[in-house]
């Protein structure tokens, strides 16, 4: 037999209405409603089990004013935040980092925005740090085709864990993130449902991405995306770091080579259109998040304070 819920949604909202909003402490709102006190404490935890109300760390806590000022002006960005590292390194950092970029997301997006979601192991770690915070007609797309390993950090996982926490559209991509030849990727790219769905990449305004050295421990080797030898190919043309499978320059110039004619996914041009919140964390990637900025990929950056350092001091 079906039950109704218990304590409803209601009394639960009014309970937390008064305690966020009308700022009533626990007591006031004991008596004003009849309830114990640990009836109350019970309804403000149910509040957020429920989604009912979500609780956002405000951005600004973060910042380390003078350094994100610094990087805001040099690079002419909109938002900087800057994480103190605390004695922190490694994936402890970039958890921490990821942490502030999630809480930081739902601020970055507005109505109605069509929000592009790289992939890798940063993006993922922004991914499970997201609130539960709907956004009015919100549509989360991934950037670039699929990928075929489950266990690893793929566009459509990242996608589809910030459109549920966002409560937003979900779209993926339902195409080869690589092909093993480009004569088969232009195939593809012009079959009915392939095409479309690139064509509707340019419908994302905004975008979410980390980026990866040119190195032949990248992400995009272990993706299994390119071989050591096509990141040497990229190198020996100039590149240094890796956005969305994309290549560039130290300068932020595109890099072009066989792997782009194969790649499934958003290119250069897409990639700087779009209004793009660039997470990064630790100082290996500091060539690559410079020639990003350079390049006019980045409009809002999440790092910590050993990049943000380097990043003002050097040209």
């Amino acid at each position: 037999m079906y039950r109704p819920q218990h304590p409803s949604n209601k009394i639960v909202a009014e309970v937390a209405w008064m305690y966020y909003v009308k700022n009533l402490n626990q007591g006031e709102i004991a008596d004003a409603l009849s309830l114990s006190r640990p009836t109350v404490i019970s309804y403000l935890k149910l509040a957020k089990e429920r989604n009912i109300v979500c609780i956002q760390v405000a951005p600004e806590h973060y910042r380390v004013n003078a350094m994100a000022d610094a990087l805001t002006e040099k690079y002419g960005l909109k938002s900087v935040h800057v994480v103190p590292d605390d004695g922190m390194q490694g994936e402890m950092l970039t958890r921490a980092v990821c942490e502030v970029a999630a809480h930081h997301l739902p601020n970055f997006l507005e109505k109605g925005d069509v929000l592009g979601v790289s992939w890798g192991q940063t993006v993922s770690f922004v991914s499970e740090y997201v609130p539960h915070w709907a956004i009015e007609d919100l549509t989360v797309r991934q950037l670039l085709g699929s990928i075929a390993n489950p266990l690893l950090s793929t566009s459509e996982s990242c996608t589809t864990e910030i459109a549920r926490r966002l409560d937003a559209y979900c779209i993926n991509f339902n195409a080869p993130a690589v092909c093993s030849s480009s004569a088969l990727a232009s195939a593809l790219k012009v079959e009915p449902i392939i095409r479309e769905q690139l064509e509707n990449l340019h419908k994302c305004n905004k975008s979410i991405f980390s980026l990866s050295p040119c190195t032949p421990d990248t992400h995009v080797v272990q993706f299994k995306i390119a071989t050591v030898e096509e990141i040497d190919e990229y190198r020996n043309r100039g590149a240094v770091g890796i956005i969305a499978g994309r290549f560039i320059d130290e300068a932020g110039r595109a890099v072009l080579g066989d792997l782009d004619q194969r790649i499934i996914g958003a290119d250069h041009d897409l990639l700087r259109k779009m209004e793009g919140l660039l997470v990064v964390s630790g100082t290996f990637k500091l060539d690559a998040t410079r020639a990003a900025l350079r390049g006019g990929f980045v409009d809002h950056l999440v790092t910590d304070i050993k990049m943000a350092e380097l990043l003002v001091s050097t040209a």
